[in-house]
């Protein structure tokens, strides 16, 4: 579940943002360890969270070589293969010691690759380059299986330093390349090969769900600030910053339900602390910014009937607030961000 880049690519590192979609290929036996590593896409990964930078040899080349020659990490939170592996509990790591059963693996993997040649546009060198929407396309609605792998990636030293600028968007399907999954698109979904031994599993319908009322409401929320003049902007973590130079909004959105209603706003609580104080802190000062007003509101996709909740979010300086049609309708107490 991790990639990795050269110290020499830093500068690429930093654009890479959760939700990237990576598309996997074997480069050909003439610059792998294996002669048996034939060229072709194997697959294609969602960048996940919490990039880090480790200092000690992982891959096959590093380990034979004893270098750190690709320290920068991309975790990669979901892996949809077009060949299926074993149990991975049932083979150890790729390290030179095992090049037998390595290439075992190797044949198993490239099994059901696409050839570089039926990919018009593929990009033909580096490991890291950018592909147009028709190559994407390409890739991404082949009729083949795909087998999905998700879960933890492996983690170095969380990198503190990497970039998370927030970005102006015009509507909410600009947010959704954050969103570290491709399960809630239907060509995906409906591809999808899913094992027992898959690290983590979630019901699809339940995320498809959960990502169309996510994706609803922050559209909602786009339309009314623009509509009023604010400026609209997002990055991998805050799900949506509003500002008109005086007066600024910091919004977590969250799919609820009655029953979950707490769980889900005590990770809402706090986000919304960590991302106004590194997020927003940070654009503030880049952009020279100190506004007159500052809300901070969770809001769910249900109206709570927990309004002992509501009051101790009120408490702590949290607004919550449901859209209601053009305009904002507080949930408990009203801070005065009804009136935008």
């Amino acid at each position: 579940m991790t990639w990795g880049l050269e110290e020499t690519h830093r500068a690429l590192w930093e654009k890479i943002q959760t939700g990237d979609v990576f598309f996997i290929h074997s480069t050909g036996a003439q610059t792998s360890a294996f002669k048996n590593a034939a060229s072709g896409i194997i697959g294609i990964g969602v960048v996940g969270f919490n990039f880090s930078v480790k200092n000690t040899p992982l891959w096959h080349y590093e380990v034979k070589n004893h270098t750190n020659r690709w320290p920068l990490l991309v975790p990669l939170t979901e892996v949809y293969l077009f060949g299926e592996l074993p149990d991975p509990s049932s083979w150890e790591s790729p390290e030179p010691r095992n090049d037998d059963k390595t290439r075992g693996l190797v044949d198993q993997l490239l099994k059901n690759r696409i050839p570089i040649s039926e990919i018009k546009g593929f990009p033909q060198m580096g490991s890291f380059s950018s592909v147009s929407f028709d190559v994407a396309k390409q890739i991404l609605f082949q009729k083949r299986s795909l087998y999905l792998y998700s879960g933890h990636s492996r983690r170095g030293v969380i990198s503190e330093d990497r970039p998370s600028d927030l970005l102006e968007v015009y509507n909410a399907t600009e947010t959704l390349r954050h969103a570290a999954s491709l399960r809630f698109l239907e060509e995906i979904n409906k591809r999808i090969i899913t094992k027992p031994y898959s690290l983590v599993q979630r019901d699809n319908d339940i995320l498809a769900r959960a990502e169309g009322v996510h994706h609803s409401i922050v559209e909602s929320l786009i339309d009314i600030f623009r509509s009023k003049g604010y400026a609209t902007l997002s990055n991998e973590f805050v799900d949506l910053f509003a500002h008109n130079g005086e007066r600024s909004f910091l919004f977590e959105v969250k799919s609820t339900e009655n029953k979950n209603f707490r769980v889900q706003a005590r990770k809402g609580i706090a986000q919304l602390y960590e991302y106004d104080y590194f997020e927003i802190r940070k654009f503030k000062k880049e952009n020279d910014m100190n506004f007159q007003d500052q809300y901070r509101l969770f809001v769910p996709s249900r109206e709570p009937s927990d309004k002992k909740y509501v009051d101790f979010m009120n408490a702590i300086d949290l607004g919550v607030a449901m859209v209601d049609g053009k305009n904002l309708k507080p949930v408990g107490k009203d801070f005065g961000f009804s009136k935008i």
